[in-house]
């Protein structure tokens, strides 16, 4: 189920009652991960998928965020589309944490949607207390009160880098823990547009913000995979099925490049 405005209440009800979890989650990263606690929430996120077998690539896609795949010695693969926002990506960066640190077993597989759901609820609330943390109520009301409500989500979003969606569910919540009913009634009546791309990338240009957040970065990594056929390559150069590995990864990553560049 995608969340909208009807089932808002109902979101930050759910909030409510994994709230504690999700703290306990938050404190074992900042403990866990210390050495990466002075970047910025998404360059922090990016270090850790990338001791994890992090693959990413330019899906051209709008409805698919990433994936999670169980490979038979029990690893994990984290693959991130690229031709995503980085708003995004960067959200989905602790989407997928969220689900290497629980360690689910239920499935060996696990697709990821860029719209929020109420299956992923714990995820996604996870994700958006690492990258908002309770800091967008207070400097949303310190923004420009003549600033129609849409840009100053702009700056929301331009500050602490999470999509329009993620934004609004929090600024929700603070809303409703301070019983601020104008906020809520804005939000509600607010939540369910649909920005599309040309649309966003204009409000940045129009706020001087950076418009790179609401862009793709199309990175082309394949990480630890292409290092491994190298190494493989290098030790075994007689054997041609590791040749055959390298040429089919280098044709591979050319074909990709040549999609983005057309």
């Amino acid at each position: 189920m995608r969340i909208t405005s009807d089932v808002l209440d109902q979101t930050i009800n759910r909030n409510k009652e994994i709230k504690q979890e999700i703290e306990r989650m938050v404190h074992y990263i900042n403990t866990r991960y210390k050495e990466v606690n002075i970047l910025s929430p998404e360059k922090q996120a990016l270090q850790i998928l990338k001791e994890h077998h992090l693959i990413q690539l330019p899906i051209k896609d709008e409805d698919w965020g990433g994936a999670i795949r169980r490979l038979p010695n029990g690893n994990k693969v984290f693959v991130i589309n690229t031709a995503q926002p980085r708003i995004y990506q960067y959200f989905i960066y602790w989407h997928e944490i969220y689900h290497l640190i629980a360690d689910f077993e239920e499935n060996y597989s696990h697709l990821i949607a860029t719209e929020l759901n109420f299956s992923e609820r714990k995820a996604d609330y996870f994700a958006s207390q690492m990258l908002l943390g309770s800091g967008v109520y207070d400097y949303y009301y310190k923004l420009d009160n003549t600033l129609p409500f849409t840009k100053k989500i702009m700056h929301c979003i331009d500050i602490f880098k999470a999509p329009y969606k993620a934004i609004l569910i929090q600024l929700y919540e603070s809303a409703c823990e301070r019983n601020d009913e104008d906020l809520k009634a804005e939000i509600k009546a607010n939540f369910d547009i649909k920005l599309k791309k040309l649309e966003l990338e204009g409000l940045f240009k129009e706020l001087s913000l950076d418009i790179s957040l609401v862009q793709p970065s199309n990175i082309i990594d394949l990480g630890e995979l292409k290092l491994r056929v190298e190494e493989k390559h290098r030790l075994n150069e007689e054997v041609e099925m590791y040749r055959e590995h390298q040429d089919f990864i280098r044709e591979f990553i050319i074909a990709l490049e040549a999609t983005v560049d057309g």
